[in-house]
């Protein structure tokens, strides 16, 4: 099963960022991580 997710940047509330996985737990641990260098400004929250 594949997850469509919105997180927001905590830092900056008026950045978000829409992606898709299949797990979603470890895809918002790499965005908090820096794993991503689309979403290097952390710390995120996941929306929806």
């Amino acid at each position: 099963m594949f997850y469509v997710y919105l997180v927001r940047s905590i830092s900056f509330s008026d950045q978000v960022y829409v992606g898709i996985t299949e797990d979603l737990k470890k895809r918002l641990e790499t965005h908090n991580s820096g794993g991503s260098v689309h979403t290097a400004n952390k710390p995120w929250e996941l929306i929806v």
